[in-house]
């Protein structure tokens, strides 16, 4: 996941670029320069404005950690399958699921189910994992602000 902060969007366009304006400055072309660093300036604020309330939305503390789960589950899987992550052939944990699951039983067994194809010991990654999920809880989908 990647915050964009915009400050440095918009002093580059509010700076024109960089420096890469080209030939002589006229009266007209500084003009446009300027009307055209403004706009971009109000569409960098205006981005910025649409992805804080795509983030206010969900609970940034449970995406984080939800996020460093699923980065541990792609390195986990990797050393099970001894390949990298292009190369994994196509596994899907799908954390919700687990969580639905109703006990610890039942999600150890859909794991294993998932991972029937692989040829290392995988009850220290299906212990770990469930070790992991262990008080999260579901991601419900974004609700809509009223207004």
């Amino acid at each position: 996941m990647s915050v964009a902060t915009g400050g440095s969007e918009a002093a580059a366009a509010a700076g024109g670029g960089g420096g890469n304006r080209s030939g002589g400055s006229s009266g007209s072309s500084s003009r446009e320069d300027s009307v055209s660093a403004a706009a971009a300036v109000v569409q960098v604020q205006q981005r910025r404005h649409q992805q804080g309330k795509v983030t206010v939305k969900y609970d940034r503390k449970e995406l984080r950690k939800r996020l460093v789960l699923e980065e541990w589950i792609v390195e986990q899987l990797g050393q099970l399958y001894g390949c990298e992550e292009e190369e994994m052939p196509d596994v899907e944990i799908d954390i919700d699921d687990l969580l639905d699951a109703a006990n610890e039983e039942e999600r150890a067994l859909k794991l294993q189910e998932t991972l029937v194809d692989c040829y290392k010991p995988t009850e220290e990654f299906i212990k770990e994992l469930l070790a992991r999920i262990r008080g999260m809880r579901k991601l419900s989908p974004p609700q809509k602000k009223s207004i």
